[in-house]
């Protein structure tokens, strides 16, 4: 069979459509954000064929397996297992690192233990075993530390303020408790304090300061890093929010960052112990194990350099085998487990990908591209839902879904070749891969109302840089992947400016099925007012939360059932058949509809069916971030992490003053999607707000007012500023990527 066939979709916002998908291609499936292609890749064709194959093995073999339902379909054929490769960080444990999870580790553990200067086991080289692991860090290879620069203005006295933690401002008890020591020249700046006066008021052991010099209080002084440190016992875990701020995480000072004890790192190849190889980046790696001859190693270099050229093919050179996945990326996750199947040699095998471009900039994505293709031509069907034009115009064949999303979705608006889709009139994504619409390109930069400085940021690979980051515009930070933009903006900025800044990221808004989007902008409370209003009874009863709740299923609408073996399954609620609330709720109507048909509507059609200004004006916000095809009563528990991003946004449009960061942004949205964030993110700034980005989308770069260029590459060779300045001022560095994709761009 040639094809994939799906009869009757229904499942989620699919309106009972028909759908063929080759086999053994490259398949990408567009459309708007919310316009179902999730659906058909992951709801269905994955879902279906993982359920398939686990249904063919004994009941007990299936007790130990992931337990799925049948989608709302009525026939699909053609299917084979599935596999997913999506954004889910690989396992979220320091603990596990790129070594561990790829494998690759347990050969180099073997390596040591065979071929290293001493005779020890595999178990000496795990930084897992007891036999193995740092004494003091057990064997996590970092450690969490005061932050001294922000902790003390060295600029300051302490009579000045020099002390930035707030239990020591000037005039409170452990300000005078310095004071009454007699030991600190309070008038005199800090950076002119001696190592033996530095170390007295930082690390200085408890001392009894008397009661004569203590204004009558018999107390103890002690050093102001180790104070804070032990306020941070179990003991005081109120105060951990506040003082994380004054901490960063640095390598452990016994084994350097190593994970090892001394014995495990006194054994060495070629010069280097397991550690130093472990810490190199990847293309570091293949260059030391090519140098090995000795006869033990033979056996085990194969396989090793085997999946470290995959890693390397796939983008990932810059990594390191130490590196913790909870450190990962989405995107470097997601490339991680495409290049563990490279090294397969399974064929037959339908492969589901969740954008894998994300996190890529597009110098990387011909690479990428490559190795879907060659993952194709292992015989294998690769359909990826995706969003990036390069990887669209490399698809054998392009299944478009829409032509809205939500309800308005769920169609098949075009299929076909490359060609035919540019051609037809009625695909959307036609018109922008063929040129004929285009993302907007604003001409005039706003001017900077001012400034965040950054000073000596050396963390990881950053190169003690110093950045002078605008307010007042719209800021994008970019370079290729692993040129060290997360480091600077995730781990130094938002960190150094956390009281500054609001960071709006993909991460869900809430597991709770309870709450929905009119809820979240508080529309729902005022739509309850209507109802109360119009009935003369109490607003309460209008909320599936409260009195008004089918007692059965606690108004969830649903009763969930566990079918054992087979998953478990969602029935509608008998009393209330699916609609949360007791009968004599949905008496009570508005305009003819009662509460229930109310939150059915999407948020558009909400919008002509209120005037009331409060529910009209929050139900707008919605609509300018995108989020018109929304139900008033979709849970925030199915939104996609792009929707979440923007309902957050939609939540932040009336403020002003407030400098807000964003880590791509255009993950998950069409070229249409991409104009209105655009558009979005001038109003806010517009408003009086700053936004930095974090992006590598060429349409939004060209939008931004500035630009901070990292790399020239990624990881050890990365952590440079290559350029600043307006798109314009960036095409024309030729050491920039971004700079030569902005050419592509930018007229004139």
């Amino acid at each position: 069979m040639d094809k994939i066939k799906i009869t009757g979709a229904r499942e989620h916002n699919l309106k009972n459509i028909d759908i063929e998908i080759p086999r053994n291609k490259l398949v990408a499936l567009v459309g708007v954000s919310g316009s179902g292609k999730s659906t058909i890749a992951f709801d269905i064709i994955h879902t279906e064929g993982q359920r398939q194959y686990f249904e063919s093995l004994n009941a007990y073999a299936r007790r130990f397996l992931q337990k799925s339902n049948r989608p709302n379909i009525d026939t699909v054929t053609g299917l084979s297992p599935t596999i997913v490769i999506d954004q889910h960080v690989i396992r979220d444990n320091p603990r596990s690192t790129v070594g561990t999870i790829t494998e690759i580790y347990n050969y180099l553990r073997l390596l040591y233990s065979r071929a290293g200067t001493s005779s020890l086991s595999a178990g000496h080289f795990s930084f897992n075993s007891p036999l193995g692991a740092c004494p003091k860090c057990k064997g996590l290879g970092r450690q969490i530390g005061v932050d001294i620069n922000k902790v003390i203005d060295f600029n300051k006295s302490l009579n000045d303020g020099a002390i930035l933690h707030r239990t020591w401002y000037v005039g409170s008890l452990y300000w005078n408790i310095i004071r009454a020591t007699n030991k600190f020249d309070l008038d005199k700046k800090i950076k002119d304090y001696s190592k033996t006066e530095l170390d007295l008021l930082l690390y200085s052991k408890p001392f009894k300061v008397s009661k004569s010099s203590a204004d009558a209080l018999t107390m103890s002084y002690e050093g102001i890093v180790n104070r804070i440190i032990k306020r941070n016992s179990s003991s005081h875990r109120v105060m951990k929010n506040y003082d994380k701020q004054f901490f960063k995480i640095q390598s452990c000072d016994i084994c350097k960052g190593g994970r090892l004890n001394e014995r495990a790192l006194s054994v060495k190849i070629a010069g280097k112990n397991i550690a130093e190889v472990a810490n190199s980046p990847i293309g570091g790696v293949i260059s030391f194990l090519k140098e090995i001859s000795h006869p033990h190693a033979l056996p085990i270099l194969p396989r090793m350099l085997d999946q470290l050229e995959y890693l390397k093919d796939i983008g990932l050179s810059y990594l390191s085998l130490n590196r913790s996945v909870d450190t990962l990326s989405g995107g470097e996750s997601q490339r991680i487990k495409l290049a563990r199947q490279l090294g397969s040699d399974l064929i037959q095998t339908i492969y589901v990908l969740d954008e894998p471009t994300k996190g890529l900039h597009p110098r990387d994505v011909d690479t990428l591209i490559k190795n879907l293709k060659k993952l194709r031509d292992l015989q294998n069907t690769v359909i990826v839902v995706e969003h990036d034009p390069m990887v669209i115009k490399s698809a054998d064949y392009i299944l478009e879904i829409g032509p809205g999303a939500g309800r308005y979705g769920g169609e098949i608006v075009s299929s076909g070749t490359m060609d035919e889709i540019k051609n037809n009139p009625q695909s959307l994504t036609g018109q922008y891969l063929s040129g004929k619409k285009k993302v907007s390109n604003r001409v005039n930069r706003r001017k900077s109302s001012g400034y965040l400085e950054i000073k000596n940021a050396n963390l990881h690979n950053l190169k003690n840089l110093n950045v002078k980051i605008p307010t007042g515009v719209i800021v994008a930070v970019t370079g290729v992947s692993g040129a060290g933009k997360s480091t600077l903006i995730d781990e130094i900025f938002v960190r150094q400016y956390q009281n500054k800044v609001v960071v709006i990221d993909q991460s869900p808004i809430g597991s709770t099925p309870r709450g929905n989007s009119a809820t979240y902008v508080g529309a729902f409370d005022y739509i309850r007012d209507v109802f109360a209003k119009e009935s003369g009874v109490g607003k309460g009863l209008f909320s599936s939360n409260s009195r008004g709740a089918c007692p059965e299923c606690k108004g969830m609408g649903y009763k969930r059932i566990d079918m054992q073996f087979l998953g478990d399954i969602k029935i509608p609620c008998e009393a209330c058949e699916g609609k949360k609330y007791i009968s004599e709720v949905l008496k009570y109507k508005f305009k003819n509809k009662n509460i229930y048909e109310v939150l059915e509507m999407t948020i558009d059609e909400a919008r002509q069916f209120f005037q009331d200004e409060e529910i009209l004006g929050r139900l707008n916000l919605l609509n300018e971030v995108g989020l018109g095809y929304l139900q008033l009563g979709q849970t925030l528990d199915t939104l996609s992490g792009g929707e979440a991003q923007r309902l957050k946004l939609a939540d932040r449009l009336k403020h002003k003053g407030e400098f807000y960061v964003l880590d791509e942004p255009t993950s998950g949205l069409h070229f249409a999607d991409i104009e209105r964030l655009i558009n979005l993110l001038n109003r806010i700034v517009d408003n009086g707000n700053s936004v930095l980005i974090v992006e590598h989308n060429i349409d939004v770069i060209k939008n931004a007012d500035w630009v901070i260029d990292l790399g020239p590459e990624g990881g050890e060779e990365g952590g440079y500023i290559i350029a600043e300045g307006t798109p314009e001022e960036i095409a024309k560095v030729k050491k920039s990527y971004t700079g030569r994709y902005l050419q592509t761009v930018i007229s004139g």
